[in-house]
């Protein structure tokens, strides 16, 4: 099992590819290696990469190429994150890629390094312009590095499950068709993979893991399982089981899981809640962290992708999207000050046996009524786990 975290260097943070440094990558990648990881998610921002839809910056293009380099020499693979995207909580989008409205956005927008108060995202999947940029994007960057041997694969558009769950899915599908098309010339035999948060899973409208799989895509399963809310208590690995084996019968392929945030409490503190944020204490995060990863070399996942490096800097609170939601500053495997949380033990983990009720799950009833399918069937797991 491919063992990858989400990486943006502990101090430049989102800057990564506008204020590109160079040592402080290095010392991070080699640090990344040392502990036994072998893989890194990374977004390639998009208005960072195009800052008009037709043109792509040089300067991002060459970093990229350079941050590829970085972690060949320290045998790490990369997955890069096309048209990004949802990360930390908000969209990051093109100012090109919003329309004039008077209205507050649907989604937390960040333009231009700011919140959006008003306006509307142009769709990346039915919008020309946006299609065309992706496109572009596809012929120029993907081909270029193709072949690049710290190249692991692509992401395509982080935040996929939630913003595809609010279009038409037949829109989707073939917005998925033409990308994988475009990287299948690009790139031959490209590896590209898109997230699917299992609440999405419980709108009529959402995409099944089955229709990437038929693009050409592999499907993977972002998850949080640090806040409590009508199904599971926080950190609860029944559900963490429960989440993964619903969606293998549905997409009746392989299933990589991405664990969507694991906030601690300060060293030494004790677990607390706040805001419907669970912050375990380091100790509990490491026991549960650790479950999880034996969890999926017990499924044979064909990968785990933990969330994130290192904690935000304090410095950096007060920028966005830093200045929301502030369980997001601290979700690293590392303190903000560099040092490594109990969590890093949990990267040596071991497969075990796990004594969890087979699931049954009838895929008519589920298309029929996901929200109270899902609920039923969760909750007869829930009780068998006991």
């Amino acid at each position: 099992m491919l063992l990858g975290i989400g990486y943006l260097p502990r101090k430049t943070g989102p800057r990564l590819w506008s204020d590109f440094d160079v040592a402080e990558i290095k010392e991070d990648l080699a640090h990344i290696a040392a502990l036994g990881i072998q893989a890194l998610r990374i977004p390639l921002f998009w208005a960072d990469f195009q800052p008009s839809a037709a043109r792509i910056d040089p300067r991002a293009f060459d970093r990229f190429g350079r941050f590829l380099d970085i972690a060949e020499e320290v045998g790490l693979q990369v997955a890069a994150g096309l048209w990004t995207g949802f990360w930390d909580g908000a969209l990051w989008w093109p100012d090109w890629g919003i329309l004039s409205s008077p209205l507050p956005p649907h989604w937390p927008l960040l333009v231009n390094e700011s919140w959006l108060t008003w306006g509307r995202m142009r769709s990346p999947f039915v919008d020309d312009r946006m299609r065309s940029a992706q496109r572009m994007l596809i012929h120029e960057l993907v081909a270029f590095y193709a072949d690049h041997p710290a190249l692991w694969g692509w992401e395509l558009l982080s935040g996929f499950g939630r913003l595809s769950a609010a279009h038409d899915r037949d829109d989707v599908r073939r917005w998925m068709e033409e990308m994988m098309a475009g990287l299948v010339q690009a790139a031959s035999d490209p590896k590209a993979f898109f997230l699917i948060a299992f609440d999405a899973l419980e709108n009529l409208n959402a995409l099944s893991p089955a229709d990437i799989l038929v693009a050409g895509g592999e499907p993977g399963l972002s998850l949080a399982t640090f806040a409590s809310d009508r199904r599971h208590r926080p950190l609860s690995l029944p559900w963490t089981a429960f989440a993964l084996r619903f969606v293998q019968a549905l997409s009746g392929g392989p299933l990589s899981l991405f664990l969507a945030g694991l906030p601690t409490a300060p060293p030494g503190q004790r677990a607390h809640a706040l805001d419907g944020v669970y912050y375990a204490s380091e100790e509990e995060a490491a026991t549960y962290l650790t479950q999880v990863i034996a969890l999926a070399r017990s499924m044979a996942l064909p990968s785990f992708w933990f969330w994130r490096w290192a904690d935000i800097p304090e410095a950096h609170w007060h920028a966005p999207p830093y200045d929301r939601s502030a369980w997001r500053r601290h979700t690293g495997l590392l303190r903000a000050d560099g040092s490594e949380k109990p969590l890093v033990r949990a990267l040596a983990a071991e497969e075990e046996s796990f004594d969890f009720p087979e699931l049954e799950v009838d895929l008519d009833a589920y298309r029929h009524d996901p929200y109270r399918y899902l609920d039923s069937l969760w909750k007869a797991f829930d009780f068998n786990c006991r």
